[in-house]
């Protein structure tokens, strides 16, 4: 999670929205200010007006300054310095703790700003971050981007907890956000343990609207070190931080496990589960894990900063599972048609048997499975781009449902087409496909 010497750009997989400006009564108002990082960082104006940043500058040209980024204090007041002049945030950053790389911790906030706020309706909004860590950060950072939310921020760190709530307080948002300290270092998600500050729930009956977590990455320094050696050329960061900030039992893979494990059990009691991920494989091995697990919903997008990738993983226990789309043809007629169709879609279909599937009507089903999202406008602007398919079949596919053909009531001259959302896959992907078949199917 390097600091880029280069400007600072923050490429997502989608764009991100401009914080949200809707009025507040029970917060202040951040909606008069826009809080955010410039395309192009400036060293030297960022040190024109945070002072302790001087000292740190390394000439680069006349007009171009840079700062040595193996230096863990200079890259700990840059932060602070970037926090300060951009986001009017005052805080003490420990040298033993985790030094935020403050880009990439605010393309999380942005992606969540663009995929996972406008899910709800205007109002006050309250997320969870697991393992908030000394610096608070994304509490802070979430209060002055994401203006209708509050924030309760979790951590096993006793040292850290107290940093993090002084870091609050001295920037007046006690109100905004909680900090709570969580003994029991096996629970990521300690919404049922004593003195918790657990919102009332009031979001389609969870208590958070979402939580967010960037989880150590390691299982021990050795890994760190082998994976150090992997990359093309020298770390341009040297990352100084607390072992429970960086290494945990079974890695990042062994971590989230048990936190796919901990939302089953707390199911809608948090609306989206959200998390950072560090490794390819491990985003794609939970998302398997997900599909068994029943979540209605899994989404995902890329953060890219400087040469550090990582991953968002997202996923819900709501949404709607099934459409239904009603035809003039008979059934006959339909039967082909569809099947006609989702071949031409490079749609795989697979006849199962109903197992438990309480459609009216009844009817065989299909299982039909979609490697790319081969019905939307983007995939269409990829392939002609490019000219050739797109899909990442590491990440195995991109929707999986079921299918069924059926008559509709008495009419020989009417049938309905039901597709039923397999679990582990994103309802919003269903709906684009049904709305694409709606389309073929009654043409204005």
């Amino acid at each position: 999670m390097s600091q880029s010497q280069e400007p600072t750009k923050q490429p997502l997989s989608a764009s991100p929205s401009p914080p949200n400006k809707r009025a507040r009564t029970d917060q202040p108002d951040n909606s008069s200010q826009h809080y955010d990082l410039p395309e192009e960082i400036s060293y030297r104006a960022v040190a024109d007006k945070y002072d302790e940043l001087k000292p740190y500058l390394v000439s680069e040209s006349c007009e171009r300054s840079t700062i040595d980024f193996k230096n863990p204090d200079a890259v700990r007041v840059l932060n602070q310095a970037l926090l300060s002049v951009y986001f009017d945030l005052r805080i003490h950053l420990p040298s033993n703790s985790l030094c935020p790389t403050i880009a990439n911790r605010l393309n999380y906030i942005k992606w969540l700003s663009a995929n996972i706020i406008p899910e709800f309706t205007p109002g006050p909004l309250t997320g969870l971050d697991i393992g908030t860590g000394a610096s608070c950060i994304y509490p802070l950072l979430g209060a002055r981007y994401l203006s209708q939310c509050k924030f309760v921020g979790t951590d096993i760190n006793e040292e850290s907890v107290a940093i993090a709530s002084q870091n609050v307080d001295q920037n007046e948002l006690h109100d905004i956000i909680k900090v709570f300290l969580n003994t029991d270092r096996h629970t990521t998600l300690p919404l049922d343990a004593l003195d918790f500050p657990l919102p009332n729930a009031d979001i389609e009956g969870s208590n958070f609207a979402f939580c967010m977590c960037n989880p150590p990455f390691y299982e021990s320094i050795d890994e760190r070190l082998r994976l150090r050696q992997m990359k093309r050329g020298a770390p341009s960061l040297n990352t100084i931080a607390k072992d429970d900030e960086l290494y945990t039992d079974g890695g990042e893979e062994s971590f989230l496990s048990r936190l796919v494990d901990e939302s089953v059990l707390c199911a809608k009691r948090i609306k989206w589960y959200t998390t950072m991920v560090g490794k390819k494989n491990t985003l794609a091995l939970l998302k398997t894990k997900l599909r068994g697990a029943g979540a209605k919903q899994v989404r995902d997008g890329v953060l890219i900063q400087g040469r550090t990738t990582r991953w968002v993983l997202a996923w819900s226990f709501f949404g709607q599972s099934r459409f239904c789309l009603d035809s003039p043809q008979t059934l006959s007629e339909c039967m082909t048609w569809f099947g006609a169709t989702i071949k031409e879609m490079n749609i795989d279909a697979v006849p199962v048997e109903d197992q438990g599937y309480d459609y009216i009507g009844g009817g065989n089903w299909l299982l039909c499975t979609a490697m790319e999202r081969t019905w939307t406008r983007k995939w269409r602007r990829q392939v002609k781009s490019v000219g050739v398919e797109l899909n990442d079949a590491e990440l195995g596919p991109a929707l999986r449902f079921r299918a069924s053909v059926t008559s509709a009531g008495s009419s020989d001259n009417a049938s309905s087409i039901c597709l039923s959302l397999e679990p582990g896959f994103e309802s919003s992907d269903l709906m684009g496909l049904y709305n694409n078949l709606r389309r073929k199917l009654q043409p204005s």
